[in-house]
């Protein structure tokens, strides 16, 4: 999953802009390290900044009651969607693997079909991740011979 990043405002970046600035004329003339550390302090203050100025859910205070519940509702309907989204990978992942299995022991048994069952199964392996009611049910299986 690729990252999101909040835009940043103007006035932001230009207040950043401005403070490195000072920073770079409190250390002319100085050593490459001096500077890099005077940032490296700037950098990790306004990090502990935007920490403290963030709100995450749970880890303030005493919240509104409708608030907390509110809150405790939309985690636990987030939560049941993303474990039975994984259960689905995971039925899909398990028919996958029996699949290749299946098309393993066909070979090994000494069976030759022209390379169909490798051609299928090679085929549902390399679906694109979707969901296991989302497959058709004719590309989740092998060919048993």
């Amino acid at each position: 999953m690729a990252t999101q990043f909040v835009p940043v405002e103007l006035d932001e970046r230009e207040l950043a802009d401005a403070q490195l600035d000072d920073i770079a004329l409190a250390h002319e003339g100085e050593p490459w390290t001096a500077w890099k550390g005077a940032v490296v302090d700037w950098h990790v203050q306004t990090l502990a900044r935007v920490r403290a100025d963030s709100w995450i859910p749970g880890m303030s205070g005493e919240q509104d009651p409708m608030v907390e519940r509110a809150l405790s509702r939309f985690s636990s309907y987030h939560m049941r969607t993303t474990i039975a989204r994984l259960r689905e990978e995971n039925a899909l992942l398990q028919r996958k693997l029996v699949d290749a299995v299946t098309c393993a022991r066909f070979y090994a048994a000494g069976a030759t079909d022209a390379g169909a069952c490798a051609r299928t199964t090679l085929t549902t392996l390399l679906l694109p991740d979707v969901m296991a009611s989302e497959t058709p049910a004719s590309a989740r299986r092998a060919p048993r011979n």
